[in-house]
């Protein structure tokens, strides 16, 4: 009878920490595997558009690299979320800070067919007097006014969230996926705490980390991609996750910013290497320093710069190997072009010149690799990636 009585005052106990509490908790044995989608092929001048204005600051004022219609990017993932009972999809990106989706009074020429957020449908909607305005670098693209309400992620619930409802969305006509959800550890304009900082603050995980694996479709067309949330898939990788420090630095905090050791091309090094690397899986292609962009496809036979874009046969072999950690992980020769329209035996480099003494390494590199992002412990991890 005491047993039952004390096992009775347990699970009271514990239901009134998950009401009074912000997140409801889940069980630290186990993480949550949430479905990534493949964008659908954009063109690339629009690509480019979201690049820079995402991280106009990193490049270069003075380097352009005119994407042109002939070719299209295809590699960015986006998920589910659901904020007041409503449903969305987002970019989960590791390069921004903040949570918006755009709002219902948000016309058609703003925010074209997305879905939108109706406060009138949340019973726990607490509206804000504070607008806001994110500008990505390059002026105001996303406006609104922010607000709080329930926001859950593939069954953790966080209340009280704060959130972005876009009323101007500059990246319409870019995104398929409705919003953004910042995934980095920078202060946010908006959503401060974030939604993991948020989890992490509250201890719903046993561990505070996020992970991608992102689907190698060319490879295998059946390939699912996915994110875990509080706990590292085992079946995802292959050998062992080698993690790197976060390099602490003033220019880019918050970001999840690590020393780029070397790049190897058939295990050959490029030479010169002492850069530092944007980790963002918002970002679809792996924008370098211009130096180094040109001696890897310098070893690159058949390769060719024309009109600042750097191309490479479409039936290259070769095995471009960024080196984290005194560790080397392959870009697949599939992972390394892009499609050409037009009858040629050329296709686009996934990597361009562009920056200066920064690397942004995106899906074309961590489509390779299993990503572990630790909040706990400020550190990146990768493994090679299975293929599904």
């Amino acid at each position: 009878m005491k047993k039952f009585l004390w096992s009775l005052i347990s699970f009271i106990i514990f239901l009134v920490f998950i009401t009074s509490s912000d997140v409801a908790s889940i069980s630290d044995s186990n993480y949550l595997t949430i479905e990534l989608f493949k964008r659908e092929t954009i063109s690339p001048e629009k690509q480019r558009a979201l690049m820079t204005l995402k991280y106009s600051k990193l490049f270069r004022r003075d380097v352009v690299i005119p994407l042109v219609n002939e070719i299209n990017l295809d590699f960015s993932y986006y998920g589910l979320i659901t904020i007041g009972g409503q449903n969305f999809t987002v970019d989960y990106d590791t390069g921004s800070p903040d949570l918006w989706v755009p709002g219902i009074q948000c016309n058609s020429s703003q925010c074209g067919t997305h879905n939108k957020f109706d406060p009138a449908k949340s019973s726990t909607f607490v509206p804000s007097q504070k607008n806001f305005s994110l500008s990505y670098g390059t002026g105001t693209v996303i406006s609104g006014y922010e607000g709080q309400d329930v926001v859950i992620l593939n069954g953790i619930s966080v209340t009280n969230l704060t959130f972005g409802i876009a009323l101007v969305d500059g990246f319409n006509t870019i995104y398929e996926e409705d919003g953004i959800l910042g995934l980095s550890r920078q202060i946010g304009q908006i959503s401060n705490p974030g939604l993991i900082q948020k989890i992490k603050e509250k201890k719903v995980l046993n561990h505070t980390i996020i992970a991608f694996h992102f689907g190698r479709y060319k490879l295998k067309t059946t390939d699912k991609s996915f994110m875990n949330l509080g706990g590292i898939d085992v079946n995802a990788y292959i050998g062992n996750i080698v993690y790197n420090d976060l390099i602490n630095q003033t220019r880019y905090p918050g970001t999840w910013m690590i020393s780029l050791h070397d790049i190897q091309v058939d295990g050959i090094s490029i030479g010169g290497i002492n850069s530092s690397a944007l980790i963002d899986t918002g970002t679809p292609a792996i924008i370098g320093d211009i130096t180094q962009v040109s001696k890897i496809h310098a070893m690159i036979p058949g390769s060719n710069f024309n009109n600042n874009l750097w191309r490479v046969p479409c039936n290259t072999s070769k095995i471009v190997a960024l080196v984290f950690n005194n560790t080397s992980y392959k870009i697949s020769p599939t992972e390394l072009i892009r499609s050409s329209n037009q009858s040629s035996s050329l296709c686009l480099s996934t990597i361009q010149g562009g920056l200066n003494g920064v690397w942004l390494v995106g899906a074309a590199f961590l489509s390779n690799v299993y990503s572990v992002f630790d909040f706990d412990n400020l550190k990146i991890g990768f493994a090679e990636s299975k293929v599904f």
